[in-house]
């Protein structure tokens, strides 16, 4: 990326900023009895990813257009990426997928989606506080 610190820090903070946007959509999506449960779902997973990816940012690497949260978590340093594979990335995850493209696979239940919504929330929560910690180590 090569983008000086300020560039990158705001960069990562437009990322982090999407990422609750898409998070808050989650939640009333699967508050909303009308709404499919795999909308929550996707959108959580959107707003997983979006945080680790601020995260990829604030560390002056370009993130990869991918959905796979646990390559992502792996990009970065040692103690972040541990307290982001410590949540369940994998579940999150599969709604990449799954909350796309019908086949063979189960419908989301309102249960998937309050749980994408908690594990996103986990993410989040991570990223805010590596973002802030690097905030007050510059």
């Amino acid at each position: 990326m090569d983008e000086p610190a300020s560039v990158a820090h705001e960069q990562a903070r437009r990322w982090l900023r999407w990422a609750a946007e898409d998070l808050v959509a989650a939640r009333h999506s699967a508050d909303d009895t009308e709404v499919a449960p795999r909308v929550a779902c996707s959108l959580a997973q959107q707003a997983a990813e979006k945080a680790i990816k601020a995260l990829v940012v604030s560390s002056d690497l370009d993130p990869p257009k991918t959905h796979n949260l646990l390559r992502l978590a792996r990009m970065l340093a040692e103690e972040t990426a541990d307290r982001l594979l410590d949540v369940d990335l994998e579940d999150l995850t599969r709604w990449a997928i799954e909350g796309r493209y019908p086949g063979d696979l189960d419908e989301a239940t309102s249960r998937d989606a309050g749980r994408a919504v908690e594990l996103a929330d986990q993410v989040l929560a991570i990223a805010h506080a590596a973002l802030e910690a690097a905030d007050g180590s510059q």
